[in-house]
């Protein structure tokens, strides 16, 4: 559903030629329980704010006066992003000021739910079970490639960057964040299966999965990914104390909620093998992952 949102306050966004008043084509969205409005000043980017945000709506959420409000809004030399009618940030180019909006949202979104263990990585569904893997590691260190590299192999995602985990069941839940695709990670998955994928997503640098999970699962396995290109795949199993340091490495909400996640840390150690992978060739590691979750893997190595 859409919101007419011409009901800004004397502190909204200004449009050219319009003045403050500038009318917004406007949506609501849902991101794990956090309700918020979404959309632009202009028809082409206003769909591109849909389709980037499409795993989370549009949904009713009626009015929607009540809710938080992300507009982008264009001036004569740049792009402005407006939160609860306030100025956020400007950028001259349309493509990072839609990215600023949907860091916005995600990042206001996971604050909302710190009952959550929040992981910096991916995670995928295995293929025929209810098992979940989580591939985690610093920025840059291929985990959305070796990610789109195991969907071709069936695998199913929950999610890209950030995974969300309850704390009680230590079950993995659903993110449906369009992946960041940069073109070296295009040129790689795209070589293994080329056309498999959809990637046109009319979204340069994002990629909207055709499908997730859509069942919480248990997470079995945690893979911290480190990426040596000259070197073939070696899979390390870490030690508790290893396993904990680097879960907490990449605690997205630590900070936030140290208690609670060092107690859903110490029992995810516990119930699930971590590993460390040092990837190489795209196919050799996709078949190092294959091979762990088939149980083909001496996990002691």
């Amino acid at each position: 559903m859409s919101i007419n949102s011409g009901l800004h306050s004397t502190e909204s966004p200004p449009s050219p030629g319009q003045g403050p008043e500038a009318i917004v084509a406007i949506d609501g969205y849902d991101l794990l329980g956090y309700q918020a409005a979404a959309g632009a000043a202009t028809p082409d980017v206003y769909a591109a704010v849909r389709k980037l945000l499409q795993g989370f709506g549009p949904v009713d959420v009626g009015p929607g006066l009540h809710l938080p409000r992300y507009e982008l809004i264009p001036t004569a030399s740049a792009w402005q992003l407006w939160v609860n009618s306030r100025l956020a940030q400007e950028d001259a180019d349309l493509t990072a000021s839609l990215g600023a909006l949907e860091w916005h949202l995600i990042n206001a979104a996971l604050s909302y739910r710190e009952d959550l263990l929040q992981l910096h990585g991916a995670a995928l569904c295995v293929p025929t079970r209810r098992e979940g893997i989580v591939l985690s590691g610093d920025s840059g260190s291929g985990k959305t490639t070796l990610t789109l590299g195991l969907m071709l192999r069936g695998f199913v995602p929950f999610s890209d960057d950030v995974t969300v985990v309850d704390r009680d069941t230590l079950e993995v839940r659903a993110v449906q964040r369009a992946f960041h695709v940069a073109d070296d990670t295009l040129r790689l998955v795209e070589a293994l299966t080329p056309g498999s994928l959809n990637w046109d997503d009319g979204l340069r640098g994002y990629f909207s999965p055709p499908q997730f999970a859509e069942r919480p699962v248990p997470i079995r396995w945690v893979v911290f990914i480190q990426h040596r290109p000259a070197q073939s795949p070696e899979l390390v199993r870490l030690s508790p104390a290893e396993a904990a340091t680097a879960i907490l490495g990449q605690a997205v909400n630590l900070s936030r909620a140290p208690r609670e996640t060092l107690s859903a840390t110490a029992r995810l150690i516990e119930s699930a093998g971590v590993f460390r992978l040092q990837t190489g060739d795209l196919q050799e590691s996709i078949a190092v992952i294959q091979r762990l979750v088939a149980g083909s893997i001496d996990h002691g190595v």
